[in-house]
């Protein structure tokens, strides 16, 4: 089953795992600020999004990554329908 959650201190291991070129002050900023995601397959950690806002006001992704056996199985694209969707929730246009 697809689950998509924020990132907490308790990814730190999994996250620096995929995402090699985040300092760690960013990555506890990511935390606080709930713009990042770990995406999961039946509880088992399988990928990274990562968001900033440009001006403030407009959403960026700046990072979707995938552990190799779950590239190319509509993981991603999931992903990507549940952040749109959550940006329209928060009032992002």
């Amino acid at each position: 089953m697809f689950i998509i959650d924020y990132v907490t201190e308790r990814d730190k291991d999994f996250w620096f795992s995929l995402d090699e070129h985040m300092s760690e002050s960013e990555f506890l900023l990511k935390v606080r600020d709930k713009r990042g995601y770990v995406i999961k397959d039946d509880e088992k950690q399988i990928g990274i999004l990562r968001y900033n806002l440009f001006w403030d006001n407009i959403p960026f992704l700046s990072l979707i990554y995938f552990k190799e056996q779950y590239r190319r199985k509509k993981f991603g694209e999931k992903a990507m329908l549940h952040w749109e969707e959550e940006m329209r929730l928060l009032g992002y246009k």
